[in-house]
C-alpha cells in the first residue's frame, strides 16, 4: 500500500536559540563590528532598549552581579578584561553564536594587554553611517572605531566624530537606550556625507594616522582565526632580534630609536608582564613595521622589510651614550670622523627655509622648539649659521609677548574681568597649548586671581534683572531663567527671597487669569443657552460651544465651556441629563482632576 511507503521518522530538529541568532557584521575585515554594536542592534531586533536585554538576558547567568553596573564602565566590553569575558560566553549561548569573540580584543588577551586603549566615547564615520543607509545594508559601530590610536576612517579618509552634529554632546560607548547610528540623546540621526577630506590636512593627518588605521583595522581582521587557532607570538623575538642585531645590545639606545622607556623594554624582555597594545602600535609607527608582521610573524635578517628597516632605524653607537637617527644628519656621528659636506649643506640649507617658514608664522614657535621638532639637542648650530634669521625670529617673538602684556594689563582694569580664554581669544592666540601662561605667566596668575570679582559682577548682574522682573509682566521663574542663561534651581538656591516673591506674583496672576477666563466663559455659556432656548432646541455641549466661537473666537478651550455648564447647572439646581455628551464621553484622570480644582475654586 502507499502508506507503507511514508517515512515516519520524525525530522531532526537543530537546537533553538533563546534570542534571534543574530549574525555580526564585517567578520576578518578591516570594519569588523564591535561587540558594544552587537548588543545595540540585538536589543534593537528584539524591540527592547540596552538596559532591559542586559539586566534581563545578562545579569540574571551571571555568577557574581557587578557592585556597579552604571553604562561608563561598559566600555571595556570590547576589550580583553576577564571581568567581561562571561558576558561574551552568555551572549554566545543566548544566541547560539560562537564567533562573538572577535568582536573584541579577547582573542589577543594572552598575547596583549589592553592599556587603556579602548575609548570612553562613541566616535563615529558619519559616511560609513550615510553609506550604509544609502545602500540598505545594517548600519553597526567597527571595533577599530574605540580604539584610541585610531582617529580617521580607513575607508572615506575623514576624521572620525565625537559629538552629536545636532545636540553637540558626547556619548557612553554604550548607553541604556542606544542605537547604532543615532544619538543616545536627542536621538537624530548621525551620518552625513557632506563630510569631505581637507587638502590642507590630508597630508600631515592622512599620512601618519591612515596608516595607523589600517595597519589597526588589518591586526583586528585576525581576530577570528587568532581566536581559533592560537596565532603564535613573535613579537618578543622580533624585538629581541633588532636589539641585538641593529641597536648592537644596546636596550637603552633601541628604546629610543623606538621611542619606549627602557624599564618596559626591559619588563617585556624578561616576561614581568605582557606587551601592551598601545605602546606597540608606536613601536610600529616609529619603525614603520606592519603591525600583523610584528606580533604574528618571524622577521629574518634575510627578509627585504629587516634590510629596509635597517636603512630606516640605521641606530649607531656614539662611544656607548647616544644614538642619533639618520633623519638628523648634524648632529649623527658615522664613526670617527664628521658627517660629508654635502650633508652638511643639505641640512642648512633645510635649516634656513624651517627658519623663514617660522617668521612668516604670526605665532612663530621658539628657536629651541624648533630645532628640536627638527630634530636636533639644540640650536646653536642654527645661530652660528644664520644669526640674522634667528635674531628676526627673537624679535618677533618679544614683539608678540609685548603684545600680550599689553592686553592682559587692560583686561585687568576692565569690570567684569574677563577670563584667560577670553582674552585668549581676543589675541587669537591657542589657550590649548598654554602658550599665552608661558610668555605671560605673573600677569595669568593675577588675572585668574580676580575669579571671585568677576563672579561677584555677575551675582549682581543677575540679580538687577531679577528685580526689574517686578516691572515687567508677571512669567514664570523657568522662562526668566532661560532668558538669564541660568537653571532655574540654581536661581531658587541662590536668591531665595526674590524667586519666592516672583513665584507668588506669579501665582496670583495666573489666578487672577484664570477668574476672568471663567467669568467670560460662564457669560458666554449663559448668552449661548439663552439663543439656544429660544428657538426651542436642547442645549448640547457642541449647540453651545459652535455660538460661543461665533460670538467670541477667543473662547476656544472645549473643556472650560463644559465647566462653566456644569456650573450654571449647579447655580440652577438642575441636575446633568444623563445623555449629555460629558458623560457619553467621561473625562479623562487628569481632566477629572481638573475639573474638581476648578469646581472648588468656583
Amino acid at each position: 500500500m502507499a502508506y507503507d511507503l511514508w517515512n515516519l521518522t520524525p525530522r531532526a530538529i537543530p537546537p533553538r536559540s533563546r534570542l534571534h541568532s543574530l549574525r555580526p557584521m564585517a567578520i576578518g575585515t578591516l570594519c569588523v563590528e564591535s561587540l558594544t554594536s552587537y548588543i545595540m542592534r540585538l536589543a534593537e531586533a528584539h524591540t527592547v532598549s540596552v538596559r532591559t536585554l542586559i539586566l534581563k538576558e545578562i545579569f540574571s547567568d551571571l555568577s557574581t552581579r557587578p557592585i556597579n553596573s552604571h553604562f561608563s564602565g561598559l566600555h571595556s566590553l570590547n576589550g580583553m578584561g576577564a571581568c567581561f569575558e562571561q558576558w561574551v560566553d552568555i551572549l554566545e549561548k543566548v544566541t547560539s553564536r560562537h564567533d562573538l569573540r572577535a568582536l573584541t580584543l579577547l582573542p589577543w588577551q594572552r598575547l596583549l594587554t589592553t592599556g587603556g586603549i579602548v575609548r570612553r566615547r562613541r566616535t563615529w564615520c558619519p559616511r560609513c553611517f550615510q553609506e550604509w543607509r544609502h545602500h540598505g545594508m545594517p548600519i553597526y559601530e567597527c571595533l577599530a572605531w574605540v580604539l584610541a590610536p585610531v582617529t580617521v576612517c580607513p575607508i572615506h579618509h575623514v576624521l572620525l566624530e565625537q559629538h552629536c552634529p545636532h545636540c553637540r554632546r558626547p556619548m557612553l560607548v554604550l548607553s541604556a537606550h542606544a542605537h547604532p547610528g543615532y544619538c543616545a540623546h536627542c536621538n537624530r540621526w548621525l551620518g552625513d556625507d557632506s563630510t569631505a577630506p581637507n587638502a590642507s590636512t590630508a597630508q600631515q593627518v592622512m599620512e601618519e594616522e591612515l596608516w595607523i588605521a589600517n595597519q589597526v583595522g588589518e591586526f583586528l581582521a585576525l581576530g577570528a582565526s587568532a581566536s581559533d587557532n592560537g596565532s603564535p607570538c613573535c613579537l618578543l623575538s622580533n624585538l629581541q632580534r633588532m636589539l641585538i642585531e641593529l641597536a648592537k645590545g644596546n636596550q637603552m639606545l633601541f628604546g629610543r630609536a623606538a621611542t619606549i622607556s627602557n624599564t618596559t623594554l626591559n619588563g617585556w624582555l624578561k616576561g614581568k608582564w605582557l606587551p601592551a597594545l598601545p605602546l606597540v602600535i608606536q613601536i610600529c609607527q616609529n619603525l614603520k613595521l606592519p603591525l600583523n608582521r610584528l606580533i604574528l610573524e618571524e622577521i629574518s635578517s634575510a627578509d627585504p622589510e629587516w634590510s629596509v628597516l635597517a636603512n630606516r632605524c640605521s641606530l649607531a653607537v656614539c662611544r656607548g651614550k647616544r644614538v642619533f637617527l639618520p633623519q638628523y644628519p648634524i648632529t649623527r656621528v658615522d664613526g670617527p670622523g664628521s658627517i660629508s659636506h654635502e650633508k652638511r649643506e643639505c641640512a642648512k640649507a633645510e635649516i634656513k627655509a624651517c627658519l623663514e617658514a617660522n617668521l612668516a608664522l604670526d605665532e612663530p614657535l621658539s628657536l629651541l622648539k624648533l630645532f628640536q621638532k627638527l630634530g636636533y639637542r639644540s640650536s646653536s648650530s642654527g645661530r652660528s649659521w644664520f644669526p640674522d634669521l634667528c635674531a628676526a625670529t627673537k624679535a618677533k617673538r618679544e614683539r608678540q609677548v609685548e603684545t600680550y602684556r599689553q592686553e592682559l594689563l587692560r583686561a585687568l582694569t576692565e569690570e567684569p574681568p574677563p577670563t584667560i580664554a577670553q582674552v585668549a581669544l581676543r589675541l587669537g592666540v591657542s589657550v590649548a597649548q598654554l602658550y599665552l601662561r608661558r610668555a605671560c605667566r605673573q600677569l595669568c596668575k593675577a588675572l585668574a586671581a580676580r575669579s571671585p570679582d568677576r563672579v561677584r559682577f555677575r551675582r549682581r548682574e543677575i540679580e538687577e534683572a531679577l528685580r526689574r522682573a517686578f516691572e515687567e509682566p508677571p512669567i514664570p521663574l523657568v522662562v526668566l531663567a532661560l532668558r538669564l542663561g541660568k537653571d532655574a534651581n540654581r536661581l531658587r538656591f541662590v536668591f531665595p527671597d526674590i524667586c519666592k516673591r516672583l513665584r507668588i506674583r506669579y501665582l496670583a496672576h495666573r489666578s487672577l487669569e484664570q477668574q476672568q477666563a471663567r467669568l467670560a466663559y460662564d457669560d458666554a455659556v449663559r448668552h449661548a443657552i439663552g439663543k439656544i432656548a429660544d428657538v426651542g432646541e436642547y442645549p448640547s455641549l457642541h449647540r453651545i460651544f459652535s455660538l460661543i466661537l461665533k460670538r467670541n473666537p477667543s473662547l476656544t478651550s472645549l473643556h472650560l465651556t463644559n465647566l462653566a455648564i456644569k456650573r450654571l447647572r449647579m447655580k440652577l439646581k438642575q441636575p446633568a441629563e444623563a445623555a449629555s455628551w460629558s458623560e457619553c464621553n467621561p473625562p479623562s484622570q487628569i481632566g477629572a482632576s481638573l475639573t474638581g480644582r476648578y469646581e472648588l475654586q468656583a
